[in-house]
């Protein structure tokens, strides 16, 4: 009996290619190690995403990925980071000096707008794409605010003026404690004189105006109880309008900061927009060294 062959098709020497991918990664891995060694932070950038170097610094197009290899070391992106940002913060500083920082972990650093008192929060940035992370809800309460200032008003406007005439409501409740304590000593002798319950021979006006008073002192009754609170609902909006106050004082000092590094908010959008390109064009060009890495064992 003729015996079946465990395996039908040809099993090709490999190694030869095997071995080129090896070395293609570890060459790969050692070019980042000397970018790094040599300080030379452009041609780290390259490295980490060349598909985004080429197209937007090289101008190419039609260029190949290496995200593959960039997986290699995504567990030293804390230690990247950190490496990248002592650098790009000081680019930061004067392009963007209105911007400051915290690196509350390892290579992650919190964006803060501005070092005056109650400063916001704005998001992230991102060291290794070169990129702010702006929180979306900050951003858009800036740019709300800009649309606004060309109408001569702030982001808390409407909400201010509601406030206020709400206040002024109330108020009007407590200033006319008197003139209903008036009334309620009016209606109540009235309706001791016809009666709280109606007789059985009772003609329908004396009916509807039993009815009527009742109405209003009910009414009065829930006044006077709303009167109680009006201090204390008057305190209240007027801490909602101070806090109104002082968040769009921070967006017109945040404005003004803008306007006063690039002119006007336009300006400001297109430079985050173009901040990896402008940031990684004007560090060296420079080839890594010819006696630092595997290329040149």
């Amino acid at each position: 009996m003729e015996q079946t062959p465990y395996l039908k098709t040809e099993i090709l020497d490999e190694r030869a290619q095997f071995s080129n991918a090896l070395e293609a990664k570890l060459q790969y891995i050692s070019d980042v190690q000397q970018a790094i060694n040599e300080d030379n932070d452009r041609k780290l950038f390259q490295l980490l995403d060349s598909k985004k170097y080429s197209t937007i610094i090289k101008e190419q197009i039609d260029v190949t990925d290496n995200q593959r290899d960039f997986r290699m070391i995504d567990d030293l992106m804390e230690a990247l980071s950190h490496h990248l940002s002592q650098r790009l913060i000081q680019y930061l500083s004067e392009r963007f000096p209105f911007f400051y920082y915290e690196e509350d972990t390892r290579g992650v650093y919190q964006l803060y707008f501005g070092n005056w008192w109650d400063r916001r929060h704005f998001g992230l940035l991102d060291p290794i794409t070169v990129t702010f992370i702006f929180d979306e809800d900050e951003y858009e309460m800036l740019q709300k605010s800009v649309e606004l200032a060309t109408e001569g008003r702030r982001y808390h406007t409407d909400i201010i003026e509601k406030t206020t005439k709400a206040n002024e409501k109330l108020q009007k409740i407590v200033d006319k404690q008197d003139e209903r304590d008036q009334e309620r000593d009016q209606f109540q002798k009235e309706l001791e004189k016809i009666g709280e319950k109606p007789g059985m021979f009772e003609s329908q006006e004396n009916k509807a105006r039993r009815e009527f008073l009742k109405q209003r002192l009910s009414e009065i009754r829930s006044m006077d109880e709303k009167a109680w609170e009006v201090p204390k609902l008057i305190a209240e909006n007027n801490d909602l309008i101070l806090n109104y106050s002082k968040e769009d004082t921070i967006l017109i000092y945040e404005q003004r900061a803008i306007n006063d590094q690039f002119g006007n908010f336009e300006n400001f959008k297109v430079a985050v927009k173009d901040l990896y390109r402008d940031y990684v064009k004007q560090l060296d060009d420079r080839p890594l060294s010819t006696n630092g890495g595997r290329i040149h064992d």
